[in-house]
């Protein structure tokens, strides 16, 4: 994918953006060949400076051209026509011209606003060759109900041939045919089938050192130092040396000073394709246009074996993941063991910065803490308090807590209300915002459409909404989780919940999440408390004092 455009500086304005746009879905996936030549760069370039020659007042406009090599038209998040955005808000552009709509945008509710209003609005003269749109013919005038459902065509058209794509790459990967872009680590793109992978000699040997040394004991920290200490390139330096990638949206010097890391070790060691097997499916785009990707569950990968050379046998592989597997199995038992029960809830009485939880295993003994951010070298160590103890920390909060439950059950009260119906509650107003903010953009277009709103309100309005839907959709999530975690207390009656905590010898999830609002830390020996109900210990101190 490339996006190439002539960078010059015009002195003056009045310029003609000649746009040209070729995408993926321009490309018959069989044979890797447009399915339209007439599609093809040079021919809308030819279509176009023929255009400009048959017309004089073009001529004598500054003609500067913007191209598009590899970005998908249902959005207009591509870099030529970005800089030609630019331009326009700078008042430097007095025509666009295209081959077609579909090469400027087959989104038609937004490429219908820059025909429709944005355009005309500011003067700027908009053509379409091949569909005989001239703006300067519509002066004063909407271009109608014609060029509104070509744009709809070009937008149906889009997620179509997107699901037709999408069909024609699982056949692909169900007969073990690589579609991914980038290699795995140990491997290249054959020269000769794009769809086939060949061994690369040096990666390759790589790789047999990581799982010699993985079944000789060695952890993937150490294998990844002892990597470093070679100056044997990252993966990602690989790719960008033999493809130039440039993986992760890193600069070039970003991308050169990398190391390993352990995940990327754990990740090869994971990796069935060192066994001679096609894995395919690993990741899948958002949406149509978009180009984000979401991870695929491992149990939906496609997996076809003995479609290329191996690198590992598959005895040697299987013994590696069932070292890595028992590894992580120890791993997620001490985090359960040691689990942060004070989540957004425990703070520093210095800085008042959210204290963070940490667990470590060194020599088979797991120690977990609480520690302030500040306090280290890369937060500023600007903070006095550095952490303390997980178990001690669960001992100073337990035994006030169980006095307070005592006092409780003595006087007979009712038991403080649950954040579950709060998470709940809050989890319900979350998915009535967002439906509601569903049918806002539409309703924000039709008023710019018809004049009742401004550009710069229009687009102001819609990024507010986005923002918030983003905002709302990150808290659902963490509602999610905090529900699930408050789960198992639910069908007690609160006698017996209460009763339970009373002879509880370590502190639980239940018990926090029923009394204890917030926990200040000032030092090891001195933290306090504030709880969900009256401090009936303090009321009954006050009352005898």
């Amino acid at each position: 994918m490339k996006s190439n455009y002539s960078s010059e500086n015009f002195m003056g304005d009045n310029i003609l953006a000649c746009y040209l746009r070729v995408s993926d879905e321009d490309f018959d996936l069989r044979h890797n060949v447009l399915k339209d030549e007439s599609t093809s760069i040079s021919a809308q370039r030819r279509l176009i400076h023929s255009y400009i020659e048959s017309k004089p007042e073009l001529r004598q406009m500054n003609i500067k051209e913007f191209l598009d090599d590899g970005y998908s038209g249902t959005n207009f998040e591509r870099p030529a026509i970005q800089e030609i955005f630019q331009l326009v808000s700078e008042g430097r552009i007095g025509a666009i011209i295209v081959k077609d709509m579909s090469r400027f945008g087959r989104n038609y509710i937004e490429t219908g606003c820059y025909i429709e209003q944005v355009f005309p609005l500011i003067g700027i003269r908009f053509i379409a060759i091949n569909d005989s749109f001239d703006s300067s013919e519509y002066i004063g005038n909407t271009p109608g109900l014609e060029m509104a459902f070509k744009n709809v065509i070009y937008d149906y058209y889009s997620k179509d041939l997107s699901a037709k794509v999408k069909s024609i790459k699982k056949i692909q990967q169900k007969r073990g045919d690589f579609v991914a872009a980038k290699p795995p680590y140990g491997y290249i793109i054959s020269p000769v089938d794009r769809h086939k992978l060949e061994i690369d000699p040096k990666s390759a040997e790589v790789v047999k050192d990581i799982f010699r040394l993985t079944l000789s004991g060695w952890k993937p920290v150490r294998i990844a130092q002892w990597l470093n200490e070679l100056l044997i390139p990252t993966p990602a330096q690989r790719l960008h040396k033999l493809y130039g990638f440039q993986c992760g949206g890193f600069t070039e010097d970003q991308l050169m000073s990398q190391i390993w890391k352990p995940v990327q070790v754990t990740k090869i060691l994971q990796d069935e394709t060192m066994t001679g097997a096609t894995v395919n499916n690993r990741v899948q785009v958002k949406g149509v246009g978009s180009r984000k990707f979401k991870r695929q569950k491992t149990e939906d990968h496609v997996v076809v074996r003995d479609t290329h050379e191996a690198i590992i046998d598959r005895d040697t592989f299987l013994q590696a993941a069932a070292i890595i597997r028992n590894r992580k199995t120890v791993r997620t038992d001490n985090r359960k063991k040691n689990e942060n029960l004070f989540y957004q809830k425990i703070f520093c009485g210095h800085c008042g910065c959210r204290l963070k939880h940490e667990v470590h295993t060194r020599h088979s003994r797991i120690d977990a803490i609480y520690y302030c951010p500040h306090a280290r070298p890369s937060g500023g160590g600007t903070c006095n308090l550095h952490s303390i103890k997980d178990e001690v920390l669960k001992e100073q909060v337990l035994r006030p807590l169980q006095v307070q439950v005592q006092l409780i059950l003595d006087r007979q009260m009712p038991l403080p209300k649950s954040d579950k119906e709060k998470l709940q509650s809050r989890l319900r107003t979350i998915s009535r915002l967002l439906e509601q903010n569903k049918g806002k953009v539409p309703r924000l277009y039709e008023e710019y459409r018809t004049g009742h709103m401004s550009r710069e309100q229009f687009v102001k309005q819609k990024n507010a909404i986005s923002s918030a839907n983003d905002e709302l959709d990150s808290e659902r999530s963490e509602i999610e989780e905090k529900l699930y975690a408050i789960e198992s207390a639910q069908k007690k009656t609160e006698s017996e919940s209460l009763l339970e905590i009373t002879r509880l010898e370590t502190l639980t999830q239940n018990a926090v999440d029923l009394f204890v609002s917030k926990v200040v830390v000032n030092s090891p020996d001195s933290i306090e408390i504030t709880w969900k109900s009256k401090d009936l210990f303090d009321e009954m101190y006050n009352r005898n004092a």
